[in-house]
């Protein structure tokens, strides 16, 4: 990494001083030390000659050249206002017309799966159990012999038989080896029968609170699945990884991330352990995009000593929040409805932290100062959520001006309740590649009626609401190109179907773009990134597409050319490479 550049004496000239001088005085607002009088600052990089979006205002303002220097944006305007900050250590990109844009974030991720991921069976894409089985077939000799055998990403809903697959299949396949296999949601795991022993399932385990062992309906006995809180059954007997096994996940996951132009995430879910290595990453230097951390759950909260973890502004790791759980899963039949599913009359889904429970958590952390998030996915958590953050506001006298509370997902919501977000306070922040990967069998489970509250992004930010958009990685592909796509079509990359799924509800490509840089910074009281200002973090991607180009079939042919957080390139490729 290069040294920051020291301040240095220049004449500059009129324009550039200006320049100079408005970047000295938000550069002290910011935090950094003020510019002296008779000094100015030189730039430690200029990139022209490409389109710049700046997004600041919320608008497409676009520049065509950037200066950036200490690790933050030094001045913005035309080549020829922008040059008088160079000197002879300046590095002077040329973009070759080239876009710029800011740093790209997350605003819902899960940072250590998406590395374990990496390292596991991929059953994204199958087309039928049988399928699922031979690709783990084709992994398990990579394995030491008589380990578990992990794998994720199966979904029924895309095969031609919907029904949950059995055990016997994996029986056959693996008679002495315990496997598991995540559902893509991650709220549902399919087992073999080594596995079930080794957890101590039968037919006579009952079902844990908040959920489904699923059941041969003529012997009772267990048929593989397990739904939501039944999953935990089998994970904790699986042992937990090692700090250096973590370590080794946390580096795939952060080049990958950064390699598809993510400058930042929220990481949602994240426990002590997870943190204090994200921790050593940034005292080591390895830490290559900024995590602001969610703790997972009320556990979590209590192990955790104190408040909020905010170190200096220009830290990468932050501990922000604590991410809540009401219900499951929409695909498995998990998330929490207010009436039956329309293709399984008598269940309403599973409820798995009662309300009760929720309310007592969201107080807590609201009263140690923490922002609160609830995973609410079907219309009756997100009203419990809603309702659970009324409470709890009444209870603690949160002030205005405290962060706000989050709803994670905020799939399906009741149209009566929509309003309420601005009203109350609350963020949907909402994952745009959900929506296109369950239309497809979303009407089976819903019917006609509720799907006026479905993935309603354009409701929700015409009632005046920052949606925060991010992917729920690794649920799904982590590229934040394919959800900038969804949220202006809501179609697949094939293009289905043809003018998009409601499309009444699709975000327009501005509204897009904001979703995965501005706004996510927004939410979180952030105000030096999201955007390409004076005096904002130098968190920026180069790419060979237009983001706000008027064809969004371009964002899935997107190559990133170059990333930099804190004006470092943490990726770079094509005649970029030797910038790092």
């Amino acid at each position: 990494m290069r040294p920051a550049t020291a301040l240095r004496s220049k004449t500059p000239s009129a324009r550039a001083a200006m320049l100079l001088g408005l970047a000295g005085l938000l550069l002290a607002a910011c935090g950094s030390q003020p510019v002296p009088e008779e000094r100015t600052v030189s730039a430690d990089w200029i990139l022209r000659g490409g389109r710049i979006h700046t997004l600041r205002d919320d608008q497409p303002s676009t520049v065509d050249a950037i200066a950036l220097g200490d690790g933050r944006v030094l001045a913005i305007g035309s080549i020829d206002e922008v040059m008088p900050l160079a000197d002879a250590d300046t590095r002077v990109v040329e973009l070759h017309g080239a876009f710029v844009l800011p740093g790209l974030v997350d605003a819902h991720a899960h940072l250590l799966g998406l590395g374990q991921s990496l390292q596991r069976v991929d059953l994204r894409g199958t087309a039928s159990a049988d399928e699922c089985v031979e690709r783990v077939r084709a992994f398990a000799p990579s394995l030491p012999g008589g380990t578990w055998i992990r794998g994720r990403g199966w979904d029924q809903n895309d095969w031609d038989d919907t029904r949950f697959p059995d055990r016997a299949l994996l029986d056959a396949a693996f008679p002495d080896r315990p496997v598991v296999l995540g559902r893509v949601d991650g709220h549902a795991l399919w087992v073999d029968s080594e596995a079930l022993r080794r957890a101590g399932i039968d037919a006579s385990t009952p079902d844990p609170p908040g959920g489904e062992i699923v059941r041969d309906p003529v012997t009772g006995e267990p048929t593989g699945v397990l739904v939501d809180n039944a999953t935990d059954l089998v994970t904790s007997r699986i042992e937990a990884p090692s700090a250096a096994e973590m370590e080794a996940a946390y580096r795939r996951a952060i080049a990958h991330c950064v390699g598809l132009g993510l400058t930042g995430i929220h990481d949602m879910g994240a426990t002590v352990e997870q943190i204090d290595v994200l921790r050593r990453a940034e005292e080591e230097g390895w830490l290559d995009l900024r995590v602001v951390s969610y703790l997972s759950g009320a556990s979590t909260l209590a192990a955790w000593p104190g408040g909020p973890w905010r170190p200096a502004a220009s830290a990468r790791l932050r501990v922000q929040g604590v991410k809540f759980y009401a219900d499951g899963a929409l695909g498995s039949r998990g998330a929490a409805l207010l009436q039956d599913y329309t293709d399984r009359p008598g269940h309403r889904g599973l409820l798995v932290t009662e309300p009760a429970v929720l309310r007592e958590g969201v107080i807590e952390a609201w009263r140690r100062g923490f922002q609160p998030a609830i995973h609410a996915i079907g219309d009756r958590a997100n009203r419990i959520a809603l309702d659970v953050f009324a409470e709890a506001r009444r209870v603690t006298g949160t002030a205005a001006g405290t962060l706000p509370a989050r709803i994670e997902h905020a799939q399906i919501v009741a149209p009566e309740d929509l309003p309420r977000f601005s009203r109350e306070g609350v963020v949907p922040s909402m994952q745009p590649t959900h929506c296109t990967s369950d239309m497809p069998w979303a009407p089976e489970r819903l019917g006609p009626d509720r799907l006026a509250g479905a993935y309603a992004w354009r409701t929700l930010r015409d009632l005046g609401n920052p949606i925060p958009l991010g992917s729920d990685f690794p649920v799904e592909k982590a590229s934040p190109w394919r959800g900038l796509y969804a949220a202006r079509t809501r179609q697949t990359p094939e293009g289905q179907p043809p003018g998009g799924w409601s499309p009444e509800q699709r975000l327009t490509a501005l509204e897009a773009l904001l979703g995965f840089t501005a706004w996510p910074a927004q939410v979180i009281g952030e105000n030096a990134w999201g955007r390409l200002d004076v005096g904002y973090r130098a968190d920026l991607v180069v790419a060979d597409v237009d983001p706000l180009d008027p064809d969004p079939r371009v964002l899935l042919e997107a190559t990133v050319l170059m990333t930099m957080v804190d004006g470092e390139v943490v990726h770079a490729r094509a005649h970029f490479s030797d910038l790092r």
